[in-house]
């Protein structure tokens, strides 16, 4: 970097620089080891929490740099217009948003890759400060990659050994899915580099980081992570051959032999029975995870699909703009129901709750519209454009690899977003920014380094003779102005992770039967984050134990502005029922048989409702509730009960009869058929009080 004459010392820019450094690899470090066992869960929203504070002070490091240097100035780069573009959609989707506060609360965690993008790129500009912080991912990777191999032999922390199954390699990630997500990132950039280095030992190190982190991925039995690693080493070996041509295969012969002998062996254990791959081993539980019946039979393929399908009517419902980022959790079982409720998708789909979409770009359509899934679609395209066209051009092979390990990162994740969610996991959130990120500095280092030193003259020069009238003046200010805006902003994206703290606290209370002690911790936790549904409808929930109704009805209904717990609609309902408000537990009960997983379920509702539709005397409402529940179940007798009693208001006796009789025909000693018995017995007086009449006449 070409340093500007200033007053201030060189080692004060130096400091800033380092500092930003520092934030980058201690984001690379800490957000996939970090976890708290005492939070809700322990194992996301800690590394949420420590990825957003580190991004606000690498940009505070660099807001500190600018002042320091009395200079203001952002790096060109093609990706620069995208996400910004990317950014402003995010933020403009609150003004949309169904539900405000969620899309706020969800805001910085799609706001900290492009930000720390911005970060890089204007402050890590040297090949040193590159290599540094790759040599710390791929070391963090191969830990991982270690520990996952000890995690598969039942070799773990005993506060979270669990039992052998897929759940067991999980890193620190809590599940297999967020690992593989993880791995499938510095993955590439080893084997990359592995093809890239001139250095033996260090060759030896990447073989060993390869080898543990690819072991560690295998093992989770990761679908979707499997292609995706795929993918980029199909993509960074058309790369090479691209950027090296035919020299990259002769130089590389020994190890395409023996990788194609692999190969070869693993086919062969995967096609010929042999104690290798018999029932338990991993081979075959490799081959039962990618066989094609078994992917097109299993509930998760068929869980997805009915994600895929509700999500579509989604963005149906908003395809420009979508419902707002991070709304797909609140809108999940609202959609989920209303595709349920068409044609047999009830019987033929599993039902669940979905938090994610399993597919990250359904989900940026569903959220933030057409426009935000083009802005994204534009940005990766100019990505590869831009690393595409220049490859070539850097002439160091050592450089060279590490664009195309970066590139096939990126590859990795955007394959892996067709089935999953990495894009929503904070390690891999920043790791795939990162790799954006690097790949820009490398190629601006090597082929456009006359051009920066020129416009960086220019801009330096320019920004010197204005320092005097601007910064300079305001340096106190402005130094004090941006710590405590970085403090302010760091104790505001730290609230969720400190009230889900309390919510574990809480739950541990009620475990314990301490009810007072979990209302203690539990208004503590509404205190860090009022807009933490869950744990408003828990307290709902204690009170409506305890039959104080009015304050739970309050939390209920706070409850619903920020979570759609599949259990809510029903406890609504309850109290209004007994607070007589039968317009609104209509709505509700019928929030609540939507959600029902299958028809057998809803038939109590069913009658349940045609009940408050006949107290309302909503007889025609009252009449298809009660149908309903006989269309499920024709032998359900409260149904055909309750039929005979709107028949009767209506005076449609003779349906009623029939009703009554249905009723003693199918529960001859319930007390309902006494009450039917007595019914009929008054009819048929009534009718022969009435024939006299008919005959006089």
């Amino acid at each position: 970097m070409q340093q500007k004459e200033v007053n201030l010392p060189e080692y004060n820019q130096s400091i800033w620089t380092n500092a930003i450094e520092a934030s980058v690899i201690a984001l690379v470090v800490l957000v996939p080891i970090v976890f708290y066992p005492r939070c809700i869960t322990l194992f996301i929203p800690p590394k949420e929490a420590v990825m957003q504070v580190l991004v606000l002070l690498a940009l505070m490091f660099w807001g500190l740099k600018m002042i320091s240097i009395e200079e203001i100035k952002f790096t060109s780069s093609p990706l620069n217009f995208p996400a910004l573009s990317f950014i402003a959609i995010c933020i403009l989707s609150l003004i949309w948003s169904n539900s405000f506060f969620i899309s706020l609360k969800e805001l910085p965690l799609f706001l900290a890759g492009p930000l720390l993008y911005f970060v890089i790129i204007n402050n890590i500009n040297n090949q040193r400060q590159i290599n540094r912080i790759l040599n710390i991912l791929l070391i963090v990777g191969g830990l991982f990659g270690i520990y996952g191999i000890l995690q598969y032999n039942e070799i773990d922390f005993s506060f979270w050994i669990r039992n052998i199954g897929r759940q067991q390699v999980f890193g620190l990630f809590g599940n297999v899915n967020y690992f593989a997500e993880y791995l499938i990132v510095p993955l590439p950039i080893a084997v990359s580099l592995f093809f890239a280095s001139q250095n033996k030992f260090k060759k030896i190190l990447l073989l060993i980081a390869i080898l543990a982190m690819a072991t560690s991925l295998i093992a989770t039995f990761t679908r979707g992570s499997y292609l995706g690693f795929g993918a980029s080493l199909i993509f960074m070996f058309f790369l090479f051959l691209i950027s090296r041509g035919k020299s990259f295969i002769k130089e590389n012969k020994k190890i395409f032999i023996i990788v194609l002998v692999v190969i070869i062996m693993i086919t062969f254990l995967f096609v010929v029975t042999s104690p290798l791959n018999k029932s338990g081993t991993i081979i075959s539980k490799i081959k039962s995870r990618i066989s094609v019946t078994q992917l097109t039979q299993s509930f998760s393929f068929s869980m997805r699909m009915a994600i895929w399908k509700y999500t579509t009517l989604m963005i149906k419902d908003n395809p420009l703009l979508g419902s707002g980022i991070g709304t797909f959790k609140y809108n999940s079982l609202r959609y989920q129901a209303k595709f349920f409720n068409q044609g047999q998708n009830r019987s033929l789909y599993p039902h669940g709750f979905a938090g994610k979409a399993h597919n990250e770009y359904l989900q940026l359509w569903a959220e933030i519209g057409i426009i935000g899934l083009i802005i994204f679609i534009w940005l990766i395209i100019s990505y590869f454009n831009y690393g595409l066209r220049f490859i070539k051009r850097v002439k160091n092979r050592y450089k060279q690899g590490v664009i195309i390990g970066l590139m096939g990162a990126v590859v990795a994740v955007l394959f892996d977003g067709i089935f999953g969610f990495p894009l929503h996991l904070p390690a891999t959130v920043i790791l795939f920014w990162l790799a954006l990120a690097l790949t820009m500095v490398i190629i601006k280092i090597e082929v456009d380094a006359e051009e920066n030193n020129i416009t960086k003259k220019n801009s330096s020069e320019k920004a010197k003779g204005e320092k005097d009238n601007n910064i300079s003046l305001f340096k106190p200010l402005l130094y004090l102005g941006i710590i405590l805006l970085t403090i302010f902003l760091c104790i505001t994206v730290v609230r969720p992770f400190i009230a889900r703290t309390y919510w574990y606290s809480g739950n541990k209370e009620l475990e314990v039967k301490d009810v007072n002690k979990a209302i203690k911790m539990y208004e503590e936790a509404l205190k860090w984050d009022p807009y933490l549904g869950e744990v408003s409808y828990q307290m709902g929930k204690i009170l409506q134990n305890r039959r104080i109704y009015n304050i739970a009805l309050e939390y209920f209904e706070k409850a619903e502005k920020y979570v759609d717990h599949p259990d809510l609609p029903q406890d609504l309902a309850t109290i209004y029922l007994r607070k007589n408000l039968f317009d609104k537990a209509v709505v509700k009960l019928k929030q609540v048989i939507s959600y029902q997983k299958n028809e057998k379920s809803m038939l109590p509702l069913y009658n349940q409702l045609g009940s408050i539709y006949f107290r309302q005397k909503n007889y025609k409402q009252a009449e298809i509730a009660f149908k309903n529940a006989l269309k499920i179940d024709s032998n359900f007798v409260n149904s055909h009960y309750g039929l005979a009693s709107v028949y009767l208001q209506q005076s449609r006796s003779e349906e009623a009869l029939q009703e009554l009789q249905k009723v003693i025909e199918l529960a001859p000693d319930s007390q309902l058929a006494k009450n039917a018995q007595e019914i009929i017995q008054k009819i048929a007086q009534e009718k022969l009080k009435a024939s006299p009449t008919e005959t006089d006449n």
